[in-house]
């Protein structure tokens, strides 16, 4: 054997033995528990999400996939985050997976509400379905609420009464059901049915600023000046930056 062969021959041997020993010493660590590793920091990523720091969060939930990639935490925190940074095929394909994993009624809930949002309403309605048909559903009313105003926003209507009043049926003070049957009634010249509605969502919750217009409109279609003032009253005091007067009602609709 040439010196240099025989070099080469012992570089070799010296490298299995450091691979063996490498070897040697993971065979004397403890295993790591990938499964808890992974929801540990799916949880950190979790707390961090709750506190709006969008980066670490992700950065957590990325660790935590490492370690498992079907973490259902992780996946749902990363459907959020997508979502929230309007990176669309990823927030759609993480809550698919998130729960294929698991059918969690919330999870339904916030998938519908993002395919509501991206112009998909049929399939938005269909993750309402499954949370209002789960075992453990979160909130009926507030689902079947969100549904229909799912498919009022898809200009349904019809549709979209049929969940208004199933929420009302759960919830009798829903305010987005209220509020939208409101709308609805305004819309269709039913003045004096919108102004019930209207006022039930009034005393159930304070009015948003575009719900304390909508209530202007209302008054003033059924001839009623005082009231209506009185609700432009307090939109200006609820939107200060954007005051508006009674004859700039009709400018825009609601």
């Amino acid at each position: 054997m040439s010196r240099s062969a025989g070099l080469l021959v012992a570089l070799a041997l010296v490298a299995v033995l450091v691979a063996g020993a490498g070897l040697a010493g993971c065979a004397t660590e403890p295993p790591v528990d990938r499964a808890n590793a992974a929801e540990a920091t799916a949880n950190i990523g979790a707390e961090h999400l709750r506190r709006g720091d969008n980066d670490r969060a992700r950065v957590a939930f990325k660790r935590a996939l490492s370690y498992d990639a079907d973490n259902f935490t992780a996946n749902w925190g990363m459907a959020v985050i997508s979502d929230r940074t309007n990176a669309v095929q990823s927030a759609r394909r993480y809550f698919e997976h998130a729960l294929a994993i698991r059918d969690v009624p919330a999870v339904y809930n916030s998938y519908a509400a993002f395919l509501c949002r991206h112009d998909q309403p049929e399939r938005g309605v269909e993750m309402f379905r499954a949370a209002l048909e789960s075992d453990n559903p979160v909130d009926r009313a507030a689902t079947s609420a969100n549904a229909g105003l799912c498919l009022a926003r898809a200009n349904e209507p019809e549709r979209a009464v049929d969940y208004f009043r199933r929420a009302l049926e759960l919830d009798a003070d829903q305010p987005t059901a209220l509020t939208q049957m409101a709308k609805i009634a305004y819309h269709e010249r039913d003045y004096m049915r919108a102004r019930a509605f209207i006022e039930r969502a009034d005393s159930a919750t304070p009015l948003a600023p575009d719900e304390l217009r909508l209530a202007a409109r209302i008054e003033k279609a059924l001839d009623d000046p005082a009231a209506a003032s009185a609700y432009m009253t307090r939109y200006n005091k609820a939107a200060p930056a954007a005051p508006r007067s009674i004859s700039e009602l009709e400018q825009a609709r609601p």
